[in-house]
């Protein structure tokens, strides 16, 4: 007779940042395929390729800052004062 296996794995603790750091890695490669494709046409037309550098570097910016700012936000949220955060061994050693 065959027994069936059932394999349990482990939730993780917090959520995944798998499909935000595609959505982000994707939207980096936009920011640059931008700067590329304005580097290509800058001879052409100068106002254009500008306008295309100047959304490219605001994209990265916004994304950057966004990114940042939120996991910050999110250990926040996932650590509470009884569980010890992972960069809380950096405070004990400065001191």
């Amino acid at each position: 007779m065959l027994k069936s296996i059932r394999f349990e794995h482990e939730e993780p603790k917090g959520p995944s940042w798998r499909h935000r750091r595609r959505l982000i890695y994707a939207t980096y490669v936009l920011a640059v395929v931008m700067i590329v494709f304005a580097m290509a046409v800058y001879r052409s037309d100068t106002s254009v390729a500008s306008q295309l550098i100047v959304g490219a570097v605001s994209l990265i910016s916004i994304i950057l800052t966004a990114y940042t700012a939120f996991a910050t936000l999110d250990d926040r949220w996932h650590y509470n004062s009884d569980t010890e955060m992972p960069t809380d061994w950096i405070d004990d050693e400065v001191r």
